[in-house]
């Protein structure tokens, strides 16, 4: 069976720092009394989903990745701590803020820790394309 290529569009995004404002706080799944908001930055396509988010002091988010991610931060400063498949035997902590990218590959196990006051805002660049069901930022709907 031959596999079909699904094509992507081009596609830009200027980054607002408003757009997250009228988000509505959510709670991450699995993670009572968490909070953070997201939007997509209006890039989500076949091979690709690349969401704006916030996460907040006061609640670690753990979460498991079934694509790879490539995270930029923006502000705020967290703490992440990192087990790596295939046994989660590989593992370690490092602290990202505002000008850090780091790499998350599928399958990997993290736990974000907010250090800031200010949220820990990054650009979440996600392959392949996960669906994470979220709003459009504000200003690529006016657009």
């Amino acid at each position: 069976m031959t596999e079909r290529i699904e094509w992507g569009k081009f596609s830009i995004y200027h980054y607002d720092e408003t757009d997250l404002e009228r988000e509505p706080d959510l709670e991450f799944p699995f993670v009572p009394g968490s909070k953070f908001r997201a939007a997509n930055i209006g890039i989500d396509e076949p091979a690709v989903q690349i969401n704006l988010e916030d996460f907040y002091k006061g609640t670690d988010i753990p979460w498991t990745l079934s694509h790879d991610e490539v995270h930029y931060v923006i502000s705020g400063e967290c703490e992440i701590e990192y087990h790596l498949p295939p046994l989660m035997i590989e593992t370690g902590k490092v602290i990202a803020k505002a000008g850090s990218t780091y790499y998350m590959p599928r399958g990997c196990r993290v736990v974000w820790r907010t250090l800031s006051d200010e949220p820990f805002r990054h650009l979440c660049i996600c392959f392949g394309n996960p669906g994470y069901p979220i709003p459009i930022v504000r200003s690529k709907q006016t657009q």
